[in-house]
């Protein structure tokens, strides 16, 4: 393990929001696999599963820029803490509903927006604290890494959801959510955070924004970064969306073998994120952002083709290997290239860019329900492969 990483290991603080980013991101995807498989058996509709995907999306693109500007004025650490506290009351108010036998969709309607609303705290609060924990001689180790664990959620929540899914029901998953984000209080509150480099500031919210807008538009590494979110975010992610419909529909697998589809993504990306955490240097962050971000896109590709189960995972799985270098290189490129007084507001903008994704998982909603998923995805992941191409070519230095 190289020195850099080893030494962010034996750091606590780095250790306890990286804790809370592994327990939180966990609980995330454990619950879009386990209400993705209630609501499409109890619906049939690949539309509605995507509109709970995009209902948990959309406060990144109505709050990403608030919470920005937010964590730059307040405590960070109580920042998490709240927004854990919240998940956790919502948790706890599905898994009874749940229980009871009581629950209907809008219920998972209301979950799934306060939930994507709590997350908007990632960016501007966790994972810019995670970079000042770093510091700037371990920040691509210490990202990386993170990016790595957060990619390994998405091989354990799946796969814990749909195991739990199948044990104990939806109540089972969402009592388990309702533990870990209560843990996620506990290591919130115990963080020591330095005072936001803006926490004596004021001034115009709308000005603020147009700075940091200005920032983005005045750079051409940083507005490849921006544009490549929106990009992966409309025409790639949202295929996770679609994964309980392929897995029942077309390939008709029980929920654990659906989650297994799901994870295997995540698998390739954990594994290429842990080999980038332990040898990258800063001169390869751009092109392992660009070329990782190509490579997904052409594995999303391939799965719209792909006719049998086992087939669809060995693609899953080399779309993760693609995926671990946009994953990593995404939050590292804007904290190293963003002003120290602006990352939080930076990466704020970040999270409003990934908002953009309810406009992805809408179309491809729409268009599973009249072409079927795999005509969808070739459409949806055909288009994003173009404009990569292009964005690259226009940005280039």
């Amino acid at each position: 393990m190289s020195g850099p990483l080893l030494s962010l290991l034996r750091d606590g603080a780095y250790a306890r929001i990286w804790l809370i980013g592994l327990l939180g991101n966990t609980m995330r995807w454990l619950e879009v696999l386990a209400v993705g498989i209630f609501v499409f058996e109890t619906t049939g509709s690949a539309l509605q599963v995507a509109v709970i995907t995009v209902v948990r999306q959309v406060p990144l693109a109505l709050f990403g820029s608030v919470t920005g500007q937010l964590a730059e004025r307040v405590n960070r650490g109580r920042l998490l803490a709240t927004a854990f506290a919240v998940t956790t009351l919502s948790s706890s108010t599905m898994c009874a509903l749940a229980w009871t036998g009581s629950i209907e969709l809008w219920h998972m309607v209301a979950c799934a927006f306060v939930s994507g609303t709590c997350w908007t705290m990632d960016f501007p609060a966790r994972r810019t604290l995670l970079g000042e924990f770093c510091g700037p001689e371990r920040l691509g180790a210490g990202v990386s890494f993170d990016s790595a664990t957060n990619n390994a959620t998405r091989m354990a929540g799946p796969l814990s959801g749909g195991i739990l899914y199948g044990l104990l029901g939806l109540e089972g998953a969402f009592l388990f959510s309702l533990a870990a984000h209560a843990a996620c209080v506990v290591v919130a509150l115990s963080l020591t955070v330095g005072p936001t480099p803006m926490a004596a500031a004021s001034g115009s919210f709308l000005r603020d924004l147009r700075r940091t807008v200005d920032v983005v538009m005045g750079s051409r590494d940083l507005l490849r970064i921006y544009l490549f979110t929106i990009v992966l975010n409309v025409f790639g992610f949202p295929y996770a969306a679609m994964i309980p419909v392929l897995g029942r529909a077309r390939y008709q697998v029980e929920p654990a073998l659906i989650g297994l589809l799901l994870a295997v993504e995540g698998a390739g990306a954990f594994i290429g994120a842990l080999a980038i955490s332990l040898v990258v240097r800063p001169r390869w962050y751009a092109p392992l952002f660009v070329g990782g971000s190509i490579v997904f896109m052409t594995g999303v590709i391939c799965l719209s083709l792909a006719p049998f189960y086992w087939l669809a995972v060995a693609l899953l799985f080399g779309a993760g290997l693609g995926m671990a270098g946009f994953g990593s290189m995404q939050s590292t490129l804007v904290l190293s290239l963003a002003p120290q007084e602006l990352r939080g507001r930076l990466m704020g903008l970040l999270s409003v860019c990934i908002g953009c994704s309810p406009v992805g998982l809408l179309t491809l909603g729409l268009l599973s329900d009249w072409l079927g998923p795999p005509t969808a995805l070739l459409l949806m992941s055909a288009t994003g492969l173009a404009l990569l191409l292009a964005i690259a070519i226009r940005t280039r230095n």
